[in-house]
């Protein structure tokens, strides 16, 4: 019974750890909230401070065009400052809110992974043809039309580039790639077994 408790326990606890940080990272956000708020305030205080400044000099006849003039460049340089600090707050917010999303979503159980064409398949069925030939591929795989159908199937090795299989086997390296669906030819990686296309009448 004590052991099954224990166990219970010791199965808890990476959830409870979790959400300890989760709750954590709800904390700062709050926080960096609330300097949000504090910050607009700030900017309504200064704003509201300079109007009065300038409706109580706009009646001295005295006062300078240089002073008005530099009371609007400290007002710009202000709203400036402000904007900037509220541009930065406002990406730590989302910068935090997309690590609470990323923490929550890890809690969900896993998606299993669609199989791709580079992928080891988990069971062939037997074949009854040699393995240096393979039937056609059925008209709507997508592959372009000038690309063969037949072809052989090949497990790259290290050191292998695209254009080293399609030289080796009469085949071309775009047939390569297409057929594999690889972006690009450093897409290509050791020990996975790909498909090279090969034309039916060896090329002359």
């Amino acid at each position: 019974m004590r052991f099954g408790l224990l166990f219970l326990l010791l199965g808890f606890a990476p959830l409870l750890a979790q959400n300890s940080q989760i709750a954590g990272m709800q904390q700062d956000l709050a926080e960096l909230r609330n300097e949000v708020e504090k910050l607009k305030l700030e900017n309504a205080d200064l704003r509201e401070a300079l109007v009065k400044q300038r409706n109580a000099t706009a009646g001295n006849s005295t006062s300078s065009e240089a002073s008005a003039r530099t009371k609007a460049e400290t007002l710009a340089e202000v709203d400036r400052r402000l904007k900037q600090q509220t541009a930065d707050v406002n990406a730590a917010l989302a910068e935090l809110a997309r690590r609470v999303d990323a923490a929550l979503a890890g809690r969900q159980p896993p998606t299993t992974r669609p199989t791709t064409p580079n992928s080891k398949p988990t069971s062939t069925p037997p074949s009854t043809t040699p393995p240096a030939s393979i039937p056609p591929a059925a008209p709507d795989d997508g592959l372009a039309a000038e690309i063969p159908r037949t072809g052989t199937p090949y497990k790259v090795k290290p050191g292998d580039t695209v254009t080293r299989i399609a030289r080796q086997f009469g085949s071309k390296p775009e047939w390569i790639l297409q057929a594999n669906k690889l972006a690009s030819p450093s897409a290509l990686r050791a020990d996975v077994e790909i498909f090279v296309p090969q034309p039916e009448a060896p090329a002359r």
